[in-house]
């Protein structure tokens, strides 16, 4: 093996395409530095990533339907600018066995254009190339260990002298020896000066897949400007071994390579002779002629004629027992059926593509030697092949002339095979094919822009001005049809997201159809909600993003949403609500990560405020707390109130009055509430008695209720595009504790044993009158003063209020929670009770707050655990909330005690409160809500409430 051999074996050259059956699969965009000296003087040549050419940017899109309609056209106009002629191509094949060289009559035989009488010959009857190929030249085990030219020397005399008076019209261009594989190369001498570029290489494959007993050796050459390469191989034997051989061709295309190829072709022969591959295209071209790419060696396929021969040891896949008769009768087509490299061929397993002349003569393997009889130790075959392979745009360039094997010569176990072809070579007209094809461009161009829909946009820009929580701001846009054709587009994704637009942002429609002159309102949806309001709350994201709309064979358009989100207390974690210590309009990105590093409050001022203001004027008023749903001009205002720290004022709360006649101010029947109280509590003493024998412990069935079906106090509980999560533990440990018997919901001691033990230390029924927090603010339960802000020390500033216990004459904790159905006449008391706008508002916030925690007050991985205790027993409620977070935990039980006062006074029944707050503190993962699911949920909120000592 000499050096050119090894270096070509320790660095195996790109792969090179196995599946070349259509142009589609094997055209490629190439990239070029430059023109070459025949091409100078015209436009650069372009590439698919090239942005040079003066055309439109389609035709730098690698398209296999416009690439096959360039060279379609081409082909059709090859004559302004291709001249042809054919040449005669005598291909020779022969597994020698490592015989002595054979005599001079053998080899003429074998060459079969050799005349008998040694006379001469004209030029005309002569092949103008002629190709010879051996394998098993070599048999000893010398041969393996060094490389030794005797054999080549040997074989290429016999050779010459086998040719006779022929020798004389020939010149020897090159020979290559790879232990016993060995090519030779001929060319007539009086067209000699058409061939450039001659190169060799050889690859072994065989020990460990490198040493040179099977493998190829390869020669490749420019004829006028035809690009051609002859591959002799020698694969595996035995018939067992299809798979090998196929992985060996395989093997053999991606390390068989010659010299580089550089942009200007002056590196290597084979650049600087070389014209492009396929004679219709320029080097450079936008169509991709699977061509040499700059700065890498030239492949196989980097030619427009590949022809591949040698013993290549297919053999018949199966035995079809004495073949004998078949062979005698030359019924060979029978047997050809089982050929392996015929079926390898039809499966793509190997030689896709290569095309081979028909079979008439027998097997060539394997005889017994000097014998013509076939050993019967082995299955006879065609193992030694004469194959060829034709670029897309060559088609039809090769055809047969002979093929044949000589079976007169008896001295190895294989029969020499020998092919005359006669081959296509052409010359070009460098200048005229360039300008040939730059008007096939220039006609593509013209129709492909007659054909390009183009749409015209009001505006691509969509102002959205300031966006609030939870309140829809809609845009429009019209997008109309300037063009000439049908006008397809679509709002598509792009690398940044997954989805056309942001999470907050939909577009109707985001796609169509219009035809030439029409138009459509496209109109853009801007909706925050809890899925989308936590990152855009503390500044982590902005309202704004660019769209894409795409047209369908068109240009892209790119639109800009902008807007500023409003923050707000509604739609911001629970996280950030606790360590807010000022109004979140006057917070910057900055502040809110500020605020994380310093203390937090026991529960956030936002749910503070509704709560105590519920406490101090909703529950004395009658029985309709959480029954009606409040006013929306009022919401708003109280929303305002909230995100600007600024307190609840009463006065303007409580006289606000409705434009709707169903929600009215405070009236004249408030007088006749303790009528309608009395009446309550004499309904439920009776039901009590006639459910004497219900377990008190058990979930109350209410599908006999008439209550008011408002199950959703707010209309927004559903909404929502797609789920966010930006709940983060707390910060401080600290919470605040509640006390059986003292009442203090904000102690400044943290809980000690567990969230199932301060669970069970809320007992209503046993607060008294316990002042929450003195009128300084401050705790009163403190060894010192502490400011309000300290981490978990204190409630917040406020006025001081009192929860009533179990004195209360209204409804006692047993009548309240003891979960008895509710007589139908409840719900028609609440109907009629006396109830307040402002009340109502202010409670259907409370619920719209909690409903907008981006992660419920109680976390969605706690949901399953949760509703399942909702259908065992309060122990097992307790149990599921153990790993609930500090933060959560205060605000839980703030708000227990609170919905627990306002049952106790009367202000609303532990079912509705079950009803509303278990759609509110409880959230299914990504909403995957079970049939019962409902139901166990507000059994688990009863079970909350029910969890005091005395339980």
């Amino acid at each position: 093996m000499d050096t050119q051999e090894q270096t070509n074996n320790l660095n195996p050259a790109a792969q090179a395409p196995t599946a070349l059956s259509t142009a589609a699969e094997t055209v490629a965009a190439s990239t070029t530095k430059g023109t070459s000296g025949d091409e100078a003087g015209l436009t650069e040549p372009v590439s698919a990533a090239s942005t040079t050419y003066p055309l439109s940017p389609q035709h730098r899109v690698s398209n296999p339907t416009k690439e096959a309609w360039i060279l379609h056209s081409l082909k059709n106009r090859r004559t302004e600018f291709l001249s042809s002629k054919q040449i005669n191509v005598f291909i020779g094949t022969w597994n020698v066995n490592g015989k002595s060289v054979a005599n001079s009559n053998e080899l003429s035989e074998w060459l079969g254009f050799v005349p008998k009488d040694d006379s001469q010959v004209g030029y005309e009857k002569l092949p103008e190339l002629v190709i010879l190929g051996f394998q098993e030249l070599d048999a000893r085990a010398e041969a393996f260990v060094y490389n030794n030219a005797a054999k080549d020397n040997e074989w290429t005399d016999a050779i010459e002298q086998g040719m006779g008076n022929a020798r004389y019209s020939y010149s020897k261009l090159a020979s290559k020896q790879l232990i016993g594989m060995f090519v030779m190369v001929y060319c007539r001498i009086d067209v000699l000066g058409h061939v450039s570029g001659v190169q060799a290489t050889s690859v072994g494959c065989g020990i460990m897949g490198m040493v040179g007993n099977k493998g190829a050796v390869a020669v490749r050459m420019v004829y006028m400007d035809t690009p051609m390469c002859f591959v002799c191989s020698h694969l595996a034997h035995d018939a067992a071994q299809v798979d090998r051989r196929n992985a060996q061709f395989h093997d053999l295309c991606r390390r068989l390579s010659f010299g580089l190829q550089d942009g200007d072709g002056e590196t290597s022969p084979a650049a600087s002779t070389a014209a492009a591959a396929d004679p219709l295209l320029p080097k450079g071209s936008v169509v991709g002629s699977g061509q040499a790419t700059a700065g890498r060696p030239l492949t196989v396929f980097d030619h427009s004629y590949l022809l591949w021969f040698g013993d290549l040891n297919y053999r018949l896949a199966i035995d079809t027992g004495d073949m004998s008769d078949f062979i005698q009768r030359g019924e060979y087509a029978s047997l050809l059926g089982l050929d392996q490299l015929r079926i390898a061929m039809m499966n793509k397993q190997a030689f896709e593509g290569f095309e081979e002349a028909d079979i008439a003569f027998a097997p060539t393997y394997k005889y017994i030697l000097g014998t013509h009889d076939y050993d019967p130790k082995r299955r006879p075959a065609w193992c030694d092949r004469v194959l060829w392979w034709t670029r897309p745009g060559c088609e039809d360039g090769i055809r047969s002339v002979e093929y044949t094997a000589v079976n007169s010569l008896v001295t190895s176990d294989h029969k020499p095979v020998r092919s005359q072809l006669s081959v296509d070579v052409w010359k070009v007209d460098t200048e005229r094919r360039q300008a040939v094809y730059i008007d096939v461009l220039r006609v593509l161009d013209r129709y492909e822009n007659e054909c390009i829909p183009t749409a015209t946009l009001e505006s691509t820009v969509v102002e959205l001005g300031d966006v609030s929580f939870g309140c829809a701001v809609r845009r429009q846009m019209r997008l109309s049809n300037a063009g000439q054709v049908p006008l397809e587009y679509s709002f598509i994704a792009t690398p940044s997201r997954e989805g056309y637009a942001p999470a907050w942002l939909r577009i109707t429609p985001d796609c169509g159809m219009l035809l030439p002159g029409q138009n459509i309102l496209l109109e853009f949806v801007v909706l925050v909600d809890r899925d989308t309001s936590a990152a855009l709350s503390v500044g982590l994201e902005e309202l704004s993003d660019i769209l894409v709309l795409h047209l369908t064979r068109g240009r892209d358009y790119f639109i800009q949403v902008q807007g500023r989100y409003v923050p707000s207390v509604f739609g911001m974690s629970l996280d950030y609500l606790v360590h807010c210590k000022k109004s979140v309009r006057e917070m910057s990105r900055e502040d809110f990560d500020q605020c994380l590093l310093s203390g937090q409050f026991s529960v956030p001022k936002c749910i503070w405020s509704l709560i105590d203001f519920l406490s101090q004027y909703g529950v004395d008023r009658g029985y309709s707390l959480f029954y009606w749903p409040g006013d929306r001009a009022l919401a708003k205002k109280i929303r305002e109130l909230l995100d600007r720290d600024v307190p609840l004022d009463p006065e303007g709360i409580l006289q606000w009055h409705a434009d709707s006649e169903t929600l009215v101010a405070r009236t004249v029947v408030e007088e006749q509430s303790p009528r309608l109280r009395a009446l309550a509590v004499q309904q439920i003493q009776q039901q009590q008695q006639q459910d004497h024998s219900h377990p008190s412990g058990t979930v109350s069935d209410s599908s006999h209720m008439s209550l008011i079906d408002q199950t959703l106090v707010s209309s927004t509980l559903n909404t929502g595009f797609n789920n966010m999560n930006l709940y983060s533990d707390n910060v401080a440990a600290a919470s605040a504790s509640a006390a059986q018997n003292t009442g203090a919901i904000g102690r400044a001691s943290g809980y000690g044993p567990s969230t199932a033990e301060a669970l069970e230390h809320l007992s209503l029924g046993n607060i008294g009158e316990s002042s929450l927090t003195n009128d300084s603010g401050t705790n009163s339960n403190s060894d010192s003063e502490t400011d309000a802000a300290s981490v978990g020390h204190t409630l917040l500033p406020g006025n001081s209020r009192s929860i009533a216990g179990g004195n209360s004459l209204l409804l006692s904790t047993a009548e309240g929670l003891a979960g008895s159905p509710l007589p139908e006449a409840i719900g028609n008391i609440a109907l009629s009770a006396p109830h307040d706008a402002g009340v109502d508002t202010v409670a259907n916030s409370l619920v719209e707050l909690l409903q907008s925690l981006p992660e419920p007050l109680i976390p969605s991985d706690l949901y399953s655990a949760c509703i399942e205790a909702g259908g065992v027993s309060r122990a097992a409620t307790l149990e599921a909330l153990e790993v609930l977070p500090p933060g959560n935990l205060n605000v839980l039980v703030y708000l227990l005690a609170f919905l627990r006062e306002a049952i106790e006074r009367g202000a609303t029944s532990a079912q509705r409160v079950a009803q509303v707050f278990s759609r509110v503190l409880l959230r299914p993962p990504m909403y995957d809500l079970g049939p019962h699911d409902y139901e166990r949920a507000e059994s688990f909120l009863q079970f909350l409430l029910r969890s005091h000592g005395n339980l």
